[in-house]
Parts: structure tokens; C-alpha cells; sequence
């Protein structure tokens, strides 16, 4: 039987890493949790996380993160158990160099917090929730920037951040609703007339030439879909633009024809889900948690960070 092996240009993720707070350190109007607060819980969550990571068990970090985090970081200890590989303790240096607190009246309330990571050479920009009183805080959103990478200042209120509501688009060419739904159809299709709306930045250009080069596979029907989920956290910046914080939902589908079967590289995350190949029709599931910014004014929306990975897998 003939072998097709995929050549993958997308970049792996890298491990993520959070900022959860201890029960009942920050109240309803607590204005600003700060650097060294965050900076000492960030060590107490490491020891949660070198822990998962010593017995090659995500379940220690449901109790840190939610949602899409959760799922792509759960994804890759997936990996590593089925690939037998170890994950490197996060024993290295960081820095928290931001934390921004808007205020709220009800729950569920959420911060802002910039972590630089010395050893990985990025920038963590991350959102923490907390559903309630009781309830303990939640990574739900870490884009990782490179460090060289520009982060645009938060506007405050006084020592408050400032949100911006979904679906506002006052002083930008577009709402963070709608930038994130323009973004994941130009994802989707290059044609479409959102693709214009949005620049044509480094993540979709990544994503293109990693579905170029699997659509030119011989034998080999491949197609690509983008969805995005609500936008629930968006920030405006002091020049009057906003940062969105937005989770896209990718799938990768391949029908072979007979005879021929698609692999992918050895060790790679894609191949640790998929090991026999894919013979008949199989699908890849992605989530890609985009830091989007929008520019004041006519400019475009365009993606300064991503943090993603395979979360799920299936075939025939």
C-alpha cells in the first residue's frame, strides 16, 4: 500500500502556563491585583504544573484551567503519554511585567496579566476568571506573543482597566464580534470578502500554507473549516483600539481514495493521534486562542499572538 506523509509547517504550541489567585484574594472591589500577588501564586501554580507534568497526567490542571486551555493543554499530555515522551518542568525564570483588574458589580469577574517567560523568549497574555465567590480563579485565555512582539497599552479608569463590550465598535472600523468572525471566514476562505476586512498577518499566512500544501497531496481530498466561539474579554488600549481575546475552532478533513494511506511524521502530535494514518477519511480538531487587535480608526484587525494545538482526532 502506497504511503503519503504530510509535511506540516504549522508551529507547535508551547506549554502553557497561568496565573490562578487563591480563594478570596481578590474582592468585588479590589481594584488591581498586583505584580508581586500574582508573581507568588504564579510559583504555587508551577508546583501544580510540574506535578501534572512528573506523573504525565493532565488532571492536576482542571483545577487551574478552563475551557479551550484546558483542552489544548490536555490534548498535549495526550501526546506525550501516547508518544512516551517527558514534558520539561516549568523550573525556568519569569517575569510578570502587566496586570490590569477592570471593575465589576456581579460575577464573573477577570484580569488581565502579562507574564514574560525568560527561558521560552515570549510574552504569556493571559485572562483569569473566577465564576464566583467560592469558586477558585481559571486560566481561560493565554495567547503567547514573541517578547520582541509590541503588546498595546490598556487604557484605565483610574486604576481600572477599561472593557470594551463585545459588540462595540465605536472609534474602530469593526466590533471584536465581528473582527472575530471576519477573521475565522479569511481563515476559511481567502476569497471571501472578510478576508479584505482583516490583515493578512503571520498566523493566517501560517495557516494557508500548511492547507496549501495538504490540498496538493496526491490521492487525497482535503478540506479546511474556522469557527469562532463568543468573544467574552475585550480591552480597549490607549490609542483608542481594543485588544480581543478571541478562540477559533479549526477542522481538518482528508478522504483518500483506495489503496493509499496519509501519515504524518514521526512524533509529531498529529501523528500520536492518528498512528495508523488515515486510509479511508479521518478529521483533526483544533483550538487556536488568538490575542486579536483591533486599530483605532479604518485599520484592519490583526493577530499578535496564538496559542493552539490538536485537541481531538478521528478516522476511517
Amino acid at each position: 500500500m502506497k504511503r503519503l506523509s504530510l509535511v506540516l509547517v504549522c508551529a507547535l504550541a508551547l506549554s502553557a502556563c497561568a496565573v490562578p489567585h487563591k480563594r478570596g484574594d481578590l474582592a468585588m472591589q479590589k481594584t488591581a491585583a498586583g505584580k508581586t500577588e500574582v508573581s507568588e501564586v504564579f510559583n504555587e501554580y508551577r508546583k501544580v504544573r510540574n506535578t501534572a507534568i512528573e506523573l504525565l497526567d493532565a488532571k492536576p490542571l482542571s483545577i487551574v484551567e478552563s475551557g479551550p486551555v484546558l483542552a489544548i493543554d490536555t490534548g498535549s499530555f495526550e501526546v506525550s503519554q501516547r508518544l512516551a515522551k517527558t514534558q520539561k518542568q516549568d523550573t525556568g525564570s519569569f517575569e510578570v511585567t502587566d496586570v490590569q483588574t477592570p471593575r465589576f458589580t456581579t460575577y464573573p469577574l477577570w484580569f488581565f496579566a502579562v507574564v514574560h517567560d525568560n527561558a521560552a523568549g515570549v510574552n504569556r497574555v493571559q485572562i483569569f476568571e473566577r465564576e464566583t465567590a467560592v469558586e477558585p480563579w481559571l486560566l481561560v485565555a493565554s495567547p503567547e506573543t514573541l517578547a520582541d512582539t509590541p503588546i498595546p497599552d490598556v487604557r484605565r479608569e483610574g486604576r481600572n482597566a477599561m472593557t470594551v463590550k463585545p459588540g462595540d465598535a465605536v472609534g474602530m472600523s469593526m466590533s471584536a464580534t465581528d473582527a472575530a468572525k471576519a477573521y475565522a471566514k479569511s481563515l476559511a476562505d481567502p476569497s471571501s470578502a472578510e478576508a479584505g476586512k482583516v490583515a493578512d498577518d503571520s498566523f493566517i499566512k501560517q495557516m494557508r500554507t500548511t492547507a496549501d500544501n495538504n490540498s496538493k497531496l496526491e490521492g487525497v481530498t482535503f478540506s479546511q473549516s474556522w469557527g469562532n466561539e463568543p468573544v467574552k474579554y475585550v480591552l480597549r488600549t490607549t490609542d483608542g483600539g481594543a485588544l480581543a481575546f478571541v478562540t477559533l475552532l479549526r477542522l481538518d478533513t482528508y478522504a483518500v481514495k483506495d489503496g493509499l494511506t496519509i501519515s504524518w511524521p514521526e512524533g509529531t502530535p498529529q501523528q500520536a493521534f492518528l498512528s495508523s494514518g488515515i486510509s479511508s477519511s479521518g478529521k483533526l480538531r483544533y483550538y487556536h486562542q488568538v490575542l486579536l487587535y483591533i486599530p483605532p480608526g479604518n485599520g484592519k484587525p490583526r493577530a499578535i499572538g496564538q496559542y493552539g494545538g490538536v485537541v481531538s482526532a478521528d478516522s476511517q
